[in-house]
C-alpha cells in the first residue's frame, strides 16, 4: 500500500500531514504564496508516490437544507445536481448529504447542501498537485470529520467548539448529524483569549440557531468545547454554564488517545487530530470534481489488476502446490506397489525353491501339460453326445436309427454357414444313418420337413454342430423327382447326417 498524506488547507496556508503507525505527523508548513506554492512543488516531487487527502478548514462555506422528492438512480441524481448548481453557482466544490426522508406527507429527503464557495482558494494548490501528477483521493471540509469525537449517544443538538490554525470552529449537530458550521478567526490565539472567543460565540451562535427555530430558549444547548489540558481551567473559567448553554470542557490529549492518536500537542490547535479523523474514516461524500481526481481513480484501477494477478499468482501457486502434492503421492504409491511386486516377486521364487525338482526344462513341462489337457479333453469321448442324440431319438419316434460311426477330429470338415465354429478342437463327430417310416415313401415334403426339425433339435444344445450329408429325398436342381415304381418294393426313406460337439 503506498503512503497516505493529509493536506490541511486554511485560508492562509497548506499543512502537511503523514499518516504512519502512530496517526498523523506534520511534516511541512507553506504559506500561500509563490515562496510556499514553489515549497510545495518540490515537496509533492519528493513524495510522488504518495495518496493525498485534503481538508480544508475556511471561512467561505455555506450549508443549506433543501427538500426534494423521494427518488433513486439517475432522476435523484439529476434532483441533486439541480439545487447544487442552483445554491452554489460558480463553484465545482459542493456536495449533498441525505438526513432521511421526512414521516409526513409526500415523505420527501432532506439534504444538506454544503458548498466551498470560494475555488480560487483552492485553485493555486489543486493545479501544483495536477501538474506533479500527484494521486489526491478527494477534498473534505473539516465540519465533515468533526463527527467522529461526538459521544456514543450524543444528545438531541449538540454545539461542539475546536481550535485550529484558521481559528475557532464552531459546529451544531443536530440528532448526531451535522447541521451547520462557521470559523471565527481568532485575534488572541492565547488561552485566555480562546476561552474568552469560545464564550462569547457560543452565546451568538446560540442566538444564531434560535433565530432559524433549530433550537428551543428554554432548553440549555449541550456544548463541548475540546481544550488542551493546560489551557482547560481558563476554559471553565470563562465558559460557564447557564439557561442557555451547558459547557463541558473535553481533553485533548484524552480524546486524541481514543481515536489511536499518539501525539503531542502545544496548544488547543488540533490539526493532527482532525488529519487522523480524516485517514482513519473518510466521509463517503468529497467536495473534489472528478477532474482532479482523475490520477487516483487511475490508481484504483491500476491496484485492483495488481491485486487480481496476486490473486491469480497466489491461486497459480496453490495450484501447482495441490499437483506437487498428487504427484508426491503417486511418487509413494508407486514406490509402495514397487516394494510389493518386489516383495510379491521373492515370495514366488521361494515357493518355487520349496517345490520338488522336476527333471524337465520349462518348455518340455509345458508341452507336457499342453498334451495332459488334450488327453483329458478327449477322456471324456462322444458320451456327451450320444446322451444329446438320444435325447433327440426320443422326442422323434418315427426316425430310426441304422448305423452310428463316431470319431475325435481336431476340425470340422464343414460347419452350416449361419452357425459359429469357436477356435480349436477337439470336437466328438458322429456320422448318423437313418431311415423314415415306410408309410412317408410319396411324401417328399415331409421327409424334408422331418428331417430338418430333427437336426434343428439336434442343433439346439451348446457348442453343437448338425450338417445334413445326404437327405432323403435329392434335392438338386439338375435331377428330377421321380414317384417309386408300383411294381417295385418300396424302400422307407433314408439320410445321413454329421453331428458334432466341442469337448
Amino acid at each position: 500500500m503506498p503512503q497516505r498524506r493529509v493536506l490541511f488547507l486554511d485560508n492562509s496556508r497548506l499543512s502537511a500531514f503523514r499518516i504512519g503507525a502512530g496517526g498523523a505527523q506534520a511534516e511541512a508548513v507553506f504559506a500561500a504564496d509563490a515562496t510556499g506554492l514553489a515549497g510545495f512543488a518540490a515537496y509533492l516531487a519528493a513524495h510522488r508516490d504518495s495518496v493525498f487527502m485534503m481538508l480544508a478548514d475556511v471561512v467561505e462555506e455555506d450549508f443549506l437544507l433543501e427538500d426534494i422528492p423521494f427518488s433513486r438512480g439517475k432522476d435523484r441524481e439529476a434532483l441533486v445536481n439541480r439545487k447544487l448548481a442552483q445554491n452554489f453557482y460558480g463553484t465545482p466544490y459542493a456536495l449533498a448529504q441525505s438526513h432521511g426522508c421526512l414521516k409526513g406527507g409526500r415523505r420527501d429527503e432532506r439534504l444538506l447542501l454544503l458548498g466551498l464557495t470560494q475555488p480560487q482558494h483552492f485553485a493555486p494548490w489543486f493545479d501544483a498537485l495536477h501538474d506533479s501528477r500527484i494521486i489526491v483521493a478527494g477534498l473534505w471540509s473539516l465540519p465533515q470529520v468533526l463527527g467522529g469525537l461526538l459521544p456514543k449517544r450524543p444528545p438531541a443538538q449538540l454545539l461542539l467548539l475546536t481550535q485550529t490554525c484558521a481559528g475557532l470552529r464552531q459546529t451544531f449537530f443536530s440528532g448526531g448529524r451535522l447541521r451547520f458550521s462557521r470559523l471565527t478567526p481568532l485575534l488572541n490565539p492565547s488561552a485566555a483569549g480562546m476561552a474568552a472567543t469560545a464564550a462569547a460565540e457560543a452565546e451568538k451562535m446560540h442566538q444564531y440557531l434560535f433565530g432559524l427555530r433549530l433550537i428551543q430558549r428554554d432548553t440549555p444547548l449541550a456544548t463541548r468545547v475540546l481544550a488542551h489540558p493546560a489551557a482547560a481551567a481558563e476554559m471553565r473559567t470563562r465558559c460557564r454554564s447557564n439557561a442557555d448553554l451547558q459547557f463541558e470542557i473535553v481533553d485533548l490529549l484524552q480524546q486524541a488517545g481514543r481515536a489511536g492518536l499518539h501525539a503531542a500537542f502545544a496548544d488547543s490547535r488540533a490539526e493532527a487530530l482532525f488529519c487522523h479523523l480524516l485517514a482513519k474514516n473518510p466521509p463517503p461524500e468529497q467536495f473534489a470534481p472528478p477532474a482532479e481526481r482523475r490520477f487516483h481513480r487511475l490508481w484504483r484501477i491500476r491496484f485492483a489488476l495488481q491485486l487480481l494477478s496476486l490473486l491469480v499468482f497466489a491461486g497459480g501457486l496453490l495450484f501447482a502446490a495441490h499437483r506437487g502434492m498428487e504427484i508426491l503421492q503417486l511418487q509413494e504409491n508407486t514406490a509402495a506397489a514397487l516394494q510389493q511386486a518386489r516383495h510379491d516377486d521373492y515370495q514366488y521364487a521361494a515357493k518355487l525353491e520349496a517345490l520338488p525338482k522336476v527333471p524337465l526344462s520349462t518348455e518340455h513341462l509345458r508341452a507336457l501339460i499342453d498334451r495332459y489337457e488334450g488327453v483329458h479333453k478327449r477322456a471324456q469321448g462322444p458320451a456327451p453326445l450320444l446322451v444329446q442324440l438320444s435325447r433327440s431319438l426320443d422326442a422323434f419316434p418315427a426316425i430310426t436309427l441304422e448305423q452310428l460311426d463316431w470319431t475325435i477330429v481336431e476340425q470340422l470338415a464343414a460347419v452350416p454357414a449361419a452357425a459359429h465354429q469357436p477356435a480349436g478342437g477337439p470336437y466328438a463327430q458322429v456320422m448318423l444313418a437313418a431311415q423314415l417310416p415306410i408309410g412317408m415313401v410319396g411324401d417328399h415334403r415331409g421327409q424334408l420337413a422331418l428331417v430338418s426339425q430333427f437336426a434343428k433339435h439336434l442343433a439346439a444344445a451348446p457348442d453343437t454342430f448338425v450338417n445334413v450329408v445326404q437327405p432323403p429325398v435329392d434335392t438338386q436342381s439338375g435331377k428330377t423327382l421321380k414317384s417309386s415304381d408300383e411294381r417295385s418294393t418300396p424302400e422307407p426313406p433314408r439320410f445321413v447326417l454329421r453331428l458334432a460337439r466341442k469337448l
